[in-house]
């Protein structure tokens, strides 16, 4: 058997292909795209299938090693093998036996104990879909990598059904396991779970088997001009070496691959201005005062870098205020913004929703509420920066007047009651009078009406009466004035 895969590997190109691996995928102990030519390829050697070769017309329980699908008239698809850029590449197609079972056994031996492995397979149902009149049935297949001696299970993988597909698609099954400290071979076993009838062909190819991590890659950093000493060997200079290490768990050797980096000689210089009221960090240094300064800080390679400094002082300052610190709900004030830097000046007021402008010096406001005021003033050259407050205040709203009395004679005097108030309110919009009993005496019918002593068009008698108002104040909100008034004719 060893024989016959040391042929395969001396014969057929080696098929790569991308890898569970990690690292570089190393030495090949399989590589099976079972070779190629213009017309069939010979049979397996005795005891890999026992499924029986044929080069003729498909049966069931038969393989062929063949370089195209198309073998079974419509029902088989028009296709080649897997294996990329091999001419006439040959694959194995079976078509399945009436039963389920084991089809297919290889031993793979001279493998290194303790050792990781990655093994992988293309795997394709060549039956197309119209045949079986759209019912075929769909192999099922799964690979186990068995103990030789005693069958004991290392790994495995299912595919699940290879359902039909509108072309020929190939599809890739992997899975990586460790041998054993004690062992050396691996048996490879592959089985159809699908039952025989029309349809479960399919084909296999590139069956692969190959050794984990044989490559390690460290990287370091050399920061001065003596060499770089890791684990006894030294390295006098930045580059790239390569060095052959004996594995203890691998059968071969491993490589070490070393990047070494240069972090000498890092040099920055910083020229920047140093803002009213601020600081300058270099690590964990902090400078207040104008100057020139040399630091020295851990670059990012690790290595220590030389930081010059120079700090220079720049002219910014800046204020706001208000026309106005008090106004009435519903009127306007101008804020004022002022300052100077060495550049124009950028500002920014919020909030934006009460200004006519949020990005002058001077924006006007319109308040139903008191308002604190935030202004972002920078510098549009040295970045300086600043944020001012200014509140607007608008008191509650308390500047409501009713007489307690009126004589409703006619002589031209105090001969109506209203509601009289300042510009905190806008109107009143309804007022309602009772006698002494609650009857309804009187509802205006229009905002800012007044009452003229009357009860449906006859003169009311003279005495107490309770009003009600609700007025609509400028900020928005309403409020409820309840009082009495004495009615003197």
């Amino acid at each position: 058997m060893r024989f016959w895969l040391i042929c395969l590997l001396l014969m057929l190109p080696v098929w790569a292909a991308a890898q569970l691996c990690e690292g570089a995928p190393g030495a090949a102990a399989l590589s099976e795209s079972f070779g190629q030519g213009t017309n069939f390829g010979p049979p397996l050697p005795s005891g890999i299938t026992n499924y029986t070769y044929n080069n003729g017309n498909p049966q069931s329980g038969t393989y062929m090693v063949t370089n195209r699908t198309q073998l079974n008239g419509a029902s088989w698809h028009d296709g080649l093998d897997n294996t990329p850029d091999d001419g006439f590449g040959y694959m194995l197609l079976f078509d399945a036996a009436e039963a389920p079972g084991e089809f297919f056994s290889l031993l793979i031996d001279d493998l290194c104990p303790g050792t990781r492995y990655e093994f992988s397979a293309f795997l394709t149902n060549v039956v197309t879909p119209s045949a079986c009149a759209g019912e075929s049935i769909e192999p099922s297949i799964r690979f186990e990598l068995l103990d030789p001696e005693n069958d004991e299970l290392l790994e495995s993988l299912s595919t699940g059904n290879l359902p039909t597909t509108p072309t020929l698609n190939w599809n890739r099954f992997d899975l990586v396991f460790t041998l054993p400290e004690d062992q050396e071979a691996v048996r490879l076993k592959i089985t159809n779970f699908a039952p025989g009838g029309c349809g479960n062909d399919f084909a296999i190819d590139d069956l692969s088997l190959r050794i984990c991590n044989p490559v390690r890659e460290q990287t370091a950093t050399l920061c001065t001009s003596a060499p770089l000493i890791i684990d006894g060997r030294a390295f006098p200079e930045p580059g790239i070496y390569q060095d052959t290490l004996p594995g203890a768990l691998f059968c071969n050797d491993s490589i070490l691959i070393t990047e070494i980096i240069d972090g000498n000689g890092d040099e920055v210089w910083l020229d920047t201005f140093l803002c009213p009221g601020q600081a300058f960090a270099v690590g964990d240094r902090w400078y207040d005062e104008p100057g020139f300064y040399t630091d020295t800080l851990l670059s990012s390679l690790g290595c220590d870098s030389v930081v010059q400094l120079q700090l220079s002082t720049v002219e910014f300052e800046a204020s706001v205020q208000a026309s106005q610190d008090t106004i009435i709900a519903g009127q306007s004030v101008q804020l004022q913004g002022s300052g100077r830097g060495v550049g124009p000046l950028i500002w920014s007021w919020a909030p934006e929703d009460v200004l006519d402008y949020s990005d002058c010096p001077e924006p006007t406001a319109t308040l139903l509420e008191t308002t604190n005021f935030l202004a972002t003033v920078r510098d549009s050259i040295t970045g300086c920066a600043d944020t001012l407050e200014q509140r607007v205040t608008i008191p509650p709203c308390e500047d409501i007047y009713a007489p307690t009395g009126f004589s409703p004679n006619g002589d031209g005097r105090n001969d109506t009651f209203q509601i009289f108030f300042g510009p905190c309110v806008q109107e009143v919009l309804q007022l309602e009078i009772f006698d002494r009993w609650g009857g309804l005496v009187f509802r205006s019918r229009t905002s800012n009406d007044a009452w003229d002593g009357q009860r449906a068009g006859a003169p009311c008698n003279n005495g107490f009466y309770a009003y009600q108002a609700v007025l609509a104040l400028k900020d928005g909100t309403r409020r409820v004035w309840r009082g009495g008034v004495q009615l003197l004719r």
